[in-house]
């Protein structure tokens, strides 16, 4: 979410977060020693590991720039190093884009920002996702309180039973309990319920008809209404289909009052490295460089796919966020970019430490709601590269590799 309004204070070489209490925050700013570059798990300096990792590109037909947990200026750095190289990209989380991708690729979506959630939403339906994976987003989005005035909202989550939200005066909050792989067909009945055609049977997805009914009026009677959605979160056959159905269902909703749905997303800097491809070759991730320009193929340029089927010959991976997004297992050569206390079952042929963006270093990130591109501060600056200045290096590395 970018939460801008952090306070953090000095301690020792690093900092601590004061305030406001979040979890995900805290451990980004639990700051690791500056640690060491290793090729094979034996310490190097960091001239010779990006000697070795170029002299590893340099040899590859087709590497993957993988992982991508960066800032923009480290994706822009990425991009670069993949266009030389004959590269494809794709971020840790591609799967969970795609699904969104598809869909909003297919026919187009009606979204809307964290702001406007904030100061307007008086209904907000949670399809498949209590939002726990967003610790203030209530906090944030949720809060009775807007720019506007106080609001009274509704909250209904279709999923579990309620359990993680915070308990907020003037936010009431049910649940509707439904297995999310159902969602698309709670979707399609909805929007046959809105087109006027009649449903005879006695429930949905296990949902009673008579509540159905009753979560349609109330979404017909909101002033405006969003549909939240966290793609990973998702994770069943003909995902997709689901989030098309949930898209087309706000669609409908318009017809007569208004209505928007909220995309979750955007972790380790996933909304950034879509965005950053996209304006840079005018195709989202899953994007390969080629003699042609760039290709676009979201199902063959799968990560995963591509390591197993072994048709890409290295991988970068970038995770300089998360210690715990460690690559993929693979057959092939892997040179890591990523934070100094990452820790891995099996090292590495090159590891490189880099600084944490927003903690370490200065730069920028796009909001989940991808309006917005927000600037990171460095507030505990360290002598770690940031990626993008590892990836430079590379680079120029790989020229002398090559001649």
């Amino acid at each position: 979410m970018l939460c801008d309004d952090l306070e953090v204070s000095r301690e020792g070489e690093g900092v601590r977060l004061e305030r406001p209490a979040c979890p995900r925050a805290s451990r980004l700013f639990s700051i690791p020693d500056p640690g060491q570059a290793m090729i094979a798990g034996l310490p190097i300096s960091l001239d010779e590991a990006c000697r070795s990792a170029a002299i590893i590109l340099s040899g590859s037909h087709r590497p993957l720039i993988g992982g991508l947990g960066c800032d923009v200026t480290g994706h822009r750095a990425a991009l670069s190093l993949a266009e030389k190289l004959g590269g494809v990209v794709d971020h840790m989380h591609g799967r969970a884009q795609f699904r969104n991708v598809r869909a909003f690729q297919d026919g187009g979506w009606v979204t809307t920002t964290l702001s406007e959630v904030r100061n307007r939403a008086d209904l907000i339906v949670l399809a498949g996702t209590d939002a726990s994976r967003y610790p203030r987003f209530f906090e944030r989005c949720l809060a009775p309180v807007s720019q506007f005035g106080e609001l009274t909202r509704k909250v209904v989550v279709l999923g579990d039973p309620v359990s993680s939200i915070p308990v907020m005066g003037g936010v009431s909050v049910s649940s509707i309990p439904i297995d999310a792989g159902r969602l698309g067909e709670l979707f399609a009945v909805m929007r046959a319920r809105l087109a006027g055609m009649p449903a005879r049977a006695a429930d949905v997805a296990g949902v009673p008809a008579g509540q159905i009914e009753a979560l349609l009026a109330d979404m017909r009677a909101a002033r405006y209404g969003v549909l939240v959605w966290n793609a990973a979160e998702l994770d069943f056959p003909q995902a997709d289909l689901a989030i098309q159905s949930a898209v087309n269902l706000v669609k409908d909703l318009n017809q007569a009052t208004r209505w928007s749905g909220l995309p979750l997303g955007g972790d380790d800097g996933g909304t950034s490295a879509a965005q950053t491809c996209t304006w840079q070759t005018g195709y989202p991730l899953r994007t390969a460089y080629e003699i042609a320009g760039p290709r676009y193929e979201p199902l063959l340029f799968d990560s995963d796919r591509l390591l197993k089927t072994g048709e890409v010959d290295a991988l970068v991976w970038i995770s300089a966020f998360d210690p715990e997004r460690t690559p993929p297992a693979a057959d092939c050569p892997t040179v890591v970019l990523g934070r100094a206390d990452m820790r891995f079952a099996r090292a590495p042929d090159v590891f490189i430490p880099v600084a944490v963006p927003g903690v370490q270093h200065a730069g920028f990130l796009h909001r989940m709601d991808a309006v917005v591109a927000l600037p990171l501060t460095a507030p505990a600056p360290s002598s770690l590269p940031s990626v993008a200045q590892v990836l430079a290096i590379i680079q120029r590395e790989t020229n002398h590799a090559a001649a």
